[in-house]
């Protein structure tokens, strides 16, 4: 007697993220892990202060500090990029609609 299986869907919901720290990143350094997942480190640069200070004075270096690293798979990070474009191309078309006014 063969065992009948029942496919159930389960909802999938967002938790809220208002607890969730929002961190600034001017920077983004994405590298790969061989064919199973991305690196996406978001760093801040905060400039050195130059005025008033001669050439000679200017650091050989300025340091980016990471303030967060995300690891995601193939499947994740192509849907991440899709997201990504998507959700430009939304925000130049308001960006544009605003400048036509």
């Amino acid at each position: 007697m063969a065992q009948e299986t029942k496919e159930k869907r389960i909802k999938i919901v967002w938790g809220s993220d208002e607890n969730l720290p929002a961190l600034y990143a001017n920077h983004l350094y994405v590298s790969h892990a061989g064919e199973t997942e991305f690196h996406l480190v978001f760093g801040h640069l905060s400039p050195p202060l130059t005025m008033g200070i001669d050439e000679s004075e200017l650091p050989d270096s300025v340091k980016i500090k990471p303030v967060a690293k995300i690891v995601i798979g193939p499947d994740a990070m192509r849907a991440f990029v899709r997201l990504l474009s998507d959700n430009l191309g939304v925000f130049e078309d308001k960006q544009k609609g605003k400048t036509n006014e």
